[in-house]
């Protein structure tokens, strides 16, 4: 009883959303209330858009859907062709319009913050080569300082005692030894500085006009797929009810034809029920859960640029993952390096008179140098954006799948609300498809040729004339 109270309380509402205003309050309160909940419906599906879209779920746009939902809901109450028109563009929303929105917004969402991780990662490597390099220059400039100084003051602290204060028994001389070191690197410095600045300004060049794309390109998509979905339910409607244009999308068995059909049996004039197995192919009895081969062609169809556009997205989310994993790899791998010893050996020799005599002497200076390959606060570190990217795009590619299966029911489902709103379009696209089998039938099988070949086929005198005719004298 629930259930079929249920079903008759959807038909009544069925019947007062397409008929209109009808004659007593609780009718006009129930039609007024289905139009508030189509207007409502169609701000909640805008909301979601923008949501996915990443355009914003701010005041403003729920203001904007909200306000535009009132004002359909409005415009609905009063004119028939705003609802028919509105529920094909919800239909619309599911089918080829809606899924060619859905690519764009996934392809931006890849875009925006795949292709933006990955130029931020090469930033960030880009940044770590140079810090790197200006380590270096700063360890260059301490190392070579303190080597030359410690050097030079080996050598004279040797030349002293030999040549400065010959007779260091006698005489004690004092001295004041001092050693400055001075290493230009003016232009490396300047080299380094340079490039660290243009890092910066490329990199912050390149993040506003992505940004900034970004904002525009969502917004854009947003309009222009809400315009497309938009125009091809104005276009379907337009191209249905067409005087001229009654073949249009004609190959549906609707109820109304079979109605029609069932009038003439009972006039006993030609029928077209029920089809053959080629017609089944060909036309399609709706409604019905039941796909023809047709059907099935059109939702793969349908599903092909949806895989295509998923692959494309999973490489470009591969390519970001493998620069993050590359860099991740080699900052761990530079971090585990040990420092690099280098001995350095610095020989003095000179010549020590004994007696008259010269003697060669070598004083050896050594000294060890500890060089980091690549510093530690230099370690690039890596973002990565695949959760940021993958979430919205897995509720998407669910919704493209999930749309592409249901794809030929909508097609039914949107037949069949337009036919509900022009009943009289219906019923001539049904007379002139019936015409249209029942000429197909004529010129493709005529009864009488094929009745007279199975005659002819059927009789043992045309097959077998002699036996036949024996038997025929035996029996006289």
């Amino acid at each position: 009883m629930i259930t079929i109270r249920i079903l008759d309380m959807l038909s009544y509402c069925k019947k007062q959303f397409v008929l209109g205003r009808e004659d007593g309050w609780k009718n006009s309160i129930v039609f007024a209330f289905l139009c508030w909940l189509f207007g409502m419906t169609i701000s909640g599906c805008l909301i979601l858009v923008f949501a996915l879209s990443k355009v914003g779920l701010g005041l403003v746009y729920s203001v904007i859907a909200i306000s535009l939902g009132m004002i359909i809901s409005v415009l609905a109450f009063a004119f028939k062709s705003v609802r028919c028109t509105g529920l094909l563009f919800l239909l619309c929303c599911g089918m080829k319009e809606g899924r060619k929105v859905l690519i764009a917004i996934g392809t931006s969402i890849v875009v925006f913050n795949n292709v933006k991780n990955i130029l931020k990662n090469l930033k960030v490597l880009a940044d770590s080569i140079v810090c790197n390099l200006e380590a270096k220059r700063a360890l260059i400039n301490a190392i070579s300082s303190e080597f030359y100084k410690s050097g030079l003051y080996f050598i004279y602290q040797n030349a002293k005692g030999y040549f400065f204060n010959p007779l260091n028994d006698i005489v004690r001389l004092t001295d004041n030894f001092q050693c400055n070191v001075q290493i230009s690197d003016d232009k490396l410095k300047n080299v380094l500085n340079e490039t660290e600045q243009q890092i910066e300004e490329l990199s912050s060049s390149l993040s506003t006009q992505l940004d900034i794309i970004a904002i525009v390109g969502r917004i854009a998509f947003l309009l222009i797929g809400i315009s497309v979905i938009l125009i091809g339910a104005v276009l379907f409607c337009k191209q249905f009810l067409s005087k001229d244009n009654v073949n249009y999308n004609n190959v549906y068995i609707t109820t109304r034809f079979k109605a029609y059909d069932e009038s003439r049996r009972r006039q006993h004039a030609l029928c077209v029920l029920p089809l053959n197995k080629t017609e089944q192919d060909v036309y399609i009895t709706i409604p019905s859960l039941k796909m023809s081969r047709k059907q099935k062609q059109k939702m793969v169809q349908f599903l092909i640029p949806v895989m295509t556009y998923t692959f494309i997205w999973t490489l470009i989310s591969i390519l970001d993952f493998m620069l993050y994993w590359l860099i991740y790899t080699i900052s761990k791998n530079l971090q585990s390096l040990r420092p690099v010893e280098v001995p350095v050996t610095l020989t003095y020799t000179h010549l020590q008179i004994d007696i008259l005599t010269p003697r060669r002497n070598d004083d050896i200076y050594r000294n060890q140098l500890h060089i980091n390959l690549f510093e530690p606060q230099c370690t690039p570190v890596p973002e990565l954006s695949l959760s940021a990217t993958w979430i919205p795009l897995a509720i998407l590619i669910s919704v493209l799948l999930f749309l592409g299966l249901i794809s030929a029911f909508l097609i039914q489902i949107k037949l069949l609300v337009i036919t509900a709103f022009y009943p009289d379009k219906d019923l001539e696209r049904a007379t002139y498809l019936h015409n249209k089998i029942q000429e197909e039938r004529a010129l493709l099988s005529p009864p009488s040729y094929t009745g007279e070949v199975r005659k002819i086929i059927s009789q043992v005198d045309f097959w077998f004339p002699i036996i036949t005719r024996k038997h025929l004298i035996r029996k006289r």
